[in-house]
């Protein structure tokens, strides 16, 4: 059983244009002779006996099933049927395009010599395509080459060449754009249009638009064409339109002469005549022919492209009992997405045509899944979709190559790079950007794996794909290690689209305040840049090899970057120039009497269209609107300030409205009085990375009211420890230290060997800028500023701030 079963897989499918009366016998004897022994044939008897396992269990699932549950499974389908029966939709005129054995095509018209030569396009492990001449041995698309050479031995490999086969299906596009502007590409061979509305606008065209001229290519035949318009004169018929790569192909239709002499065809009006003026136009564009069915739906154009291959086209009636005559006796391996395994499975249960999927439905409701008995309901009624959505949500793009055994790590890392730049041009062309990364791999027992990795920004560029595929890769090479990863087929995919939603929030959120309605269009730009380079992933557990370091840290230490770990994986690099302007350039300027309130927030810079968030923590300007993408960079912000928040120089405590105006942000043309009101409680305590709020060295911050200075200033240089001796030689400091009962304990920060400055914080309350990116002394700071004036404790009286203990103050005690 095994071995027939292996034969049914195995077996030729004939089921293909040019493949109709073969010896299927001999063929498939032949096929399973050269497959014997090989890494092939093992893959095939595995995956045929997990086939028969499943329809093992099927039958038994079958015997089991009763007459209740048929009874009312046949009620649902007969619902099901009726619901579908009323929507049916036959107004439209849907086509299906196909190009007649393409890639053979493209070649045999470049190299004429292998016109009447059986020749496929591929390699001794796989073919992509055959003609119609090696298609009469039971060669066919999808066949391992050495199985087709076996079949038949004089037949020509020739090598694909996919740059040839984009230049010319892009020329054939742009015949399809003239009929269906929104038509639906497949593949670079094939492709769906929707003609109805352009057949309304043909009916009131004159012959003049219908008519097309001749013109003669230097070609095999010594023919050629123009395509022009002129003026009809006699019929005359045209031997050799084209280089018709088939025999028997339909001869060409009567042309007429003009009264140039040139030779001209003119069209119909109705649906046939354009198709055929479609297919007439790619010939003599391209030299190749194409083939097309012509139905109320794409299901039933798919199949009926197939009807009178090569060259031709076939026209299904819009009305249902044309559908339903055409679709009773047709093969349900003829429907698309009935594959090999579906049909041995449908075929264990005696239903071998569409007929018959409508007469057991029932029971394959209650054998498959609803997904799978729905479309079976489908196939059998002849119903499929009118609606060609081209622009529809994409799910993912991917690219992948298959090859001859490829065991070289240089080899494998090199290919993996030329599929991500694919990729990327793809991603590019298509203006999409994926959060997951898919590697995927068969190796040459053909079992295949697939690694993925999701990142939390969304990636395109070359460098970024590779980047990750790389890493997965080199973790598939050290699981098999120390045996060489023997590879045979390698893709990569992208998915997780960023979409609409993502970029737009529906509603304000608490970051709302945050919102910038005024941009630097400058600024902008760059930042726009940061977050996808900022976001490269490192998985867990991958390791870079020593000898093939990460391609993004090389880049960046390149560029000078220092690369910080951040938060989910995510390595962040920022350069000390990017550093500078955290901290410096991008200072904001406000009033002197700035209160606390959100729409303080905005820059006075020049309008511009792109919308942003300011981060509160750095006070950058972020350009996006998407949540997720923004509270990322909040991430990276709080971890650059985890990272420096203890590194501190030794300090000393002055005093001096000079050195707070300088240092502390304020406007050359403010007075120290000026930035009382926004600064009372503030003592800025300066060090390399941070500011100490009063609280941390004992003082009263709201004696500040009263100092005539507006401030007390620490600077560099001193041990903190003379803080004491300072307040004993100025009277005011000792009063303040007084006041709070004298100095609290004071941790002596530790010195840092290199000069590392993060981001500053701006109060969001007095708008000052302060020289820290420790987040606790930021925050004891914000408490105190929003604590200035007046509190009140639970029993509901009133205390002044110069008479509460600083630990009630700033919620120490």
């Amino acid at each position: 059983m095994c071995e027939e079963g292996f034969l049914s897989r195995m077996a030729l499918n004939d089921n293909k244009a040019g493949m109709e009366g073969l010896n299927r016998d001999k063929i498939n004897k032949i096929i399973m002779e050269s497959s014997k022994g090989s890494r092939f044939y093992e893959n095939e008897l595995k995956k045929e006996q997990q086939v028969n396992q499943r329809i093992e269990r099927m039958m038994l699932q079958k015997a089991h099933i009763t007459e209740q549950q048929l009874s009312k499974a046949q009620a649902q389908v007969e619902k099901m049927t009726s619901d579908l029966e009323r929507g049916r939709d036959l107004s439209r005129v849907i086509v299906h395009v196909d190009m007649d054995a393409f890639y053979a095509a493209v070649e045999t018209r470049d190299c004429p010599d292998l016109m009447d030569k059986p020749m496929a396009v591929g390699s001794m492990s796989m073919l992509s395509t055959s003609n119609y001449h090696a298609r009469k041995f039971g060669v066919r698309a999808a066949m391992p080459g050495f199985i087709a050479k076996k079949l038949c031995p004089n037949l020509v490999i020739v090598p694909t060449n996919f740059d040839k086969y984009r230049a010319v299906s892009a020329e054939v596009r742009e015949v399809f754009a003239d009929y269906d502007p929104h038509f639906l590409p497949m593949s670079l061979d094939e492709a769906y249009l929707d003609i109805s509305d352009h057949l309304e606008q043909r009916r009131g065209w004159p012959e003049a638009l219908r008519t097309h001229r001749l013109r003669l290519h230097t070609n095999n035949t010594g023919t050629a064409r123009v395509e022009e318009h002129g003026d009809l004169q006699e019929t005359v018929e045209v031997e050799g339109l084209s280089p018709v790569l088939f025999e028997n192909s339909p001869s060409s239709s009567p042309c007429l002469q003009d009264a140039a002499g040139g030779e001209v065809e003119v069209f119909g009006t109705c649906a046939e005549e354009a198709v055929r003026e479609m297919r007439f136009r790619i010939e003599q564009k391209t030299s190749l022919t194409a083939s097309a069915g012509i139905a109320p739906n794409m299901m039933l154009a798919k199949v009926c492209s197939d009807k009178n291959k090569p060259n031709g086209q076939y026209k299904l009636s819009s009305n249902r009992q044309a559908v339903i005559d055409f679709i009773q006796d047709l093969p349900v391996r003829k429907v698309s997405g009935i594959g090999k395994v579906t049909e041995k499975m449908l075929g264990a249960l005696g239903i071998t045509s569409c007929s018959h999927l409508g007469q057991e439905m029932a029971l394959l409701a209650l054998l498959f899944s609803e997904t799978s008995w729905h479309h079976f309901l489908h196939i059998s009624m002849g119903l499929g979709s009118t609606h060609i959505e081209r622009d529809g949500e994409r799910k993912s793009m991917s690219t992948e190559r298959t090859f001859g055994e490829m065991s070289a790590l240089k080899e494998q890392f090199s290919l993996c790079r030329e599929l991500c730049q694919d990729l990327a041009q793809d991603l590019q062309k298509e203006a999409l950007k994926g959060k997951t990364v898919t590697l995927k791999l068969k190796n040459v027992n053909f079992e295949v794996k697939t690694r993925a990795w999701t990142l939390p920004c969304a990636v395109a560029t070359t460098e970024e794909l590779f980047a990750v595929a790389k890493d997965l890769l080199k973790t598939e090479i050290d699981n098999v290690s120390p045996q060489p990863l023997r590879l045979r087929l390698m893709g990569v995919r992208v998915s997780s689209f960023a979409s609409a939603d993502d970029k737009k929030p529906l509603q304000k959120s608490i970051v709302g305040f945050l919102h910038k309605k005024q941009t630097n269009s400058s600024s902008t730009s760059q930042i726009s840049h940061k977050p996808v380079k900022e976001h490269l992933p490192k998985p867990p557990g991958l390791t870079q090899p020593s000898a093939c370091p990460s391609l993004v840290q090389q880049r960046q230490g390149q560029e000078g970057h220092a690369w910080v770990p951040s938060r989910g994986g995510v390595e962040v690099g920022r350069t000390g120039e990017d550093q500078h302007a955290l901290t410096a350039s991008d200072k904001m300027t406000h009033e002197p009497t700035a209160h606390a309130s959100t729409s303080s927030c905005c820059s006075t810079e020049p309008e511009s269209g792109t919308d942003s968030l300011t981060c509160p923590v750095c006070f950058r300007e972020v350009n996006t609107t998407e949540l997720t993408v923004f509270n990322r960079h909040i991430d990276q912000c709080l971890s650059g300030v985890t990272m420096g928040q203890n590194n501190h120089t030794d300090t000393e405590l002055e005093r001096g409205p000079k050195n707070w105006r300088e240092e502390g942000g304020g406007g050359d043309g403010e007075s120290a009085g000026d930035h009382t009101e926004s600064t009372t409680g503030l003592l800025l305590y300066e060090t390399s990375t941070a500011n100490i709020p009063l609280s941390a060295v004992g003082l009263n911050p709201v004696c500040l009211n009263t100092c005539p200075n507006g401030g007390v200033s620490i600077h560099r240089g001193t041990d903190p420890n003379t803080l004491k001796g300072s307040s004993q030689s100025d009277p005011h400091v000792r009063d303040c230290l007084l006041s709070t009962g004298g100095p609290r304990p004071m941790t002596t920060p530790k010195p840092e060997s290199r000069d590392h400055r993060g981001p500053a914080l701006t109060c969001p309350v007095c708008q000052e800028t302060q020289d820290t990116n420790d987040l606790t002394l930021f925050n004891l700071h914000v408490d105190l500023c929003l604590n200035q004036e007046v509190l009140h404790d639970p029993k509901g009286r009133t205390l002044s701030c110069n008479t509460m203990p600083i630990g009630h103050v700033v919620g120490l005690e």
